[in-house]
């Protein structure tokens, strides 16, 4: 399975960040299949160059602004 379509699977029953993605793929599908953070997150950059998703910044105090 490509991560493309891993990510865009998971992004079908809500929004996530790229971080939520990488947890929920070690709870999932991470005894079998793994992709590093690094990976999701060049992905999902991708995938919203070409259109296939699009993204919101949500402001966080003390902490980087979060992408979802």
């Amino acid at each position: 399975m490509a991560l493309a379509q891993a990510i865009l699977a998971a992004l079908v029953d809500a929004p996530c960040s790229g971080y939520d993605l990488a947890k929920r793929f070690d709870g999932s599908v991470g005894f079998f299949w793994s992709a590093s953070h690094q990976q999701i997150y060049r992905e999902l950059s991708k995938l919203e160059d070409r259109g296939w998703i699009s993204s919101e910044s949500i402001l966080q105090s003390g902490r980087p602004d979060k992408r979802l």
